[in-house]
């Protein structure tokens, strides 16, 4: 049940690029929360399992619409020099709903039945669909389409190793990340080996967000200062550590502090997306000067690009859980179970942040 809303992210990431720059960002937006308002309604009449599991592809399909245009639009929008701040600021928000969302969903689900929280979130995204929908009819969200000199607006053709670059990896890693860690081994490292409860879990769940939150804030201006690659780098290489030397936990104090340590590394996650909008300019102008006429805007190839480096995201999103889950699986009973699933998750981490810094990366767009 889990895996449709992700399957459907996944299978429709590229598509909801390419449909965000032939519709146009708002119409896009507008369309991923309709999406999203509908198969919230159907989840939460759905009689049967297979309905709603339908239902949550389709809702996972409705993300991946939105969110794409959503980002493409921030960082359409936005000069290059303060990207990263927009950008952190936007993951900012976006991080309120893991918080948010247990505290107002639970009693919800408690008090009105499982499916009420569905209902609750489509009465949340319809509100939201009204207010993207008025500031699109009064031009609000409007993104003027920088041409270069060399596009031709006759050919839609585009070259997929433009896409291609050192920010997909670092998108892969800090996704990897949540998923394998925050979403598998860590709540079953606290329930198997430490003893502690759902309610503890919850309690470390929380506390990672609120960091990935206030982390989130300060981000952009560390990547303004010093570029993408190195803070990138050390973000994934920290966490990869805190990943390995997390069995070592003897209590819910110990493993609280690495999980926010943790939570403060994830919040550089939306500046790999800023780095791969970078990176693809770079590419463009340079191909524009090699194939002139034939090549795609800026403007085109950054917003299929989010789709791109959002399908690289969510594959990691996927194997997380799978590669840490069977090193538990295959492990148990060993009593080194443990100290081998969470060192190779960070070694799997260590690999990613060596590989971004060992790209050589050359980006023009001025920082400051």
């Amino acid at each position: 049940m889990i895996a449709g809303f992700a399957i459907g992210r996944l299978v429709f990431d590229i598509p909801s690029g390419v449909l965000a720059d032939r519709l146009g960002l708002n119409r896009t937006m507008i369309l991923g929360l309709g999406v999203l308002v509908s198969s919230s309604v159907l989840a939460g009449f759905a009689p049967n399992y297979w309905v709603l599991l339908s239902a949550r592809v389709f809702e996972g399909i409705g993300s991946s619409i939105y969110v794409g245009a959503a980002i493409a639009f921030v960082l359409l929008s936005s000069e290059a020099s303060k990207r990263g701040t927009n950008i952190g600021s936007y993951q900012s928000m976006l991080m309120l709903g893991p918080i948010m969302g247990p505290i107002v969903g639970a009693p919800i689900a408690a008090f009105f039945g499982y499916n009420a929280p569905y209902l609750a979130f489509a009465a949340v995204i319809a509100v939201a669909l009204a207010i993207v929908a008025a500031l699109a009819y009064s031009g609000r969200l409007d993104v003027a389409r920088p041409v270069l000199g060399h596009e031709s607006g006759g050919s839609r053709k585009a070259d997929m190793t433009v896409y291609l670059n050192t920010a997909a990896i670092a998108t892969f890693g800090f996704a990897f990340l949540r998923s394998g860690i925050y979403t598998t081994g860590m709540p079953l490292f606290a329930y198997g080996s430490l003893s502690l409860s759902v309610f503890d879990v919850g309690i470390m769940l929380t506390m990672a967000s609120i960091a990935n939150l206030v982390s989130s804030f300060f981000s952009g201006k560390l990547t303004q200062m010093y570029g993408m690659q190195k803070p990138l780098f050390a973000a994934i290489l920290s966490a990869a550590i805190l990943v390995a030397i997390m069995p070592l936990s003897t209590s819910m104090l110990l493993l609280l502090a690495i999980v926010t340590l943790i939570g403060v590394t994830s919040g550089f996650f939306g500046q790999s997306i800023v780095w791969a909008a970078e990176q693809i300019e770079e590419k463009v102008k340079k191909k524009s000067v090699a194939d002139a006429g034939r090549a795609l805007g800026v403007h085109s190839h950054v917003t299929r690009g989010i789709g791109f480096n959002r399908m690289i995201g969510d594959l990691g999103l996927v194997l997380g859980p799978l590669f840490i889950g069977y090193f538990i699986s295959a492990f148990t009973g060993n009593p080194l179970l443990w100290f081998v699933s969470f060192g190779l998750t960070g070694v799997v981490l260590g690999i990613v942040s060596f590989l971004i810094l060992g790209t050589k990366v050359k980006c023009n767009i001025p920082r400051r």
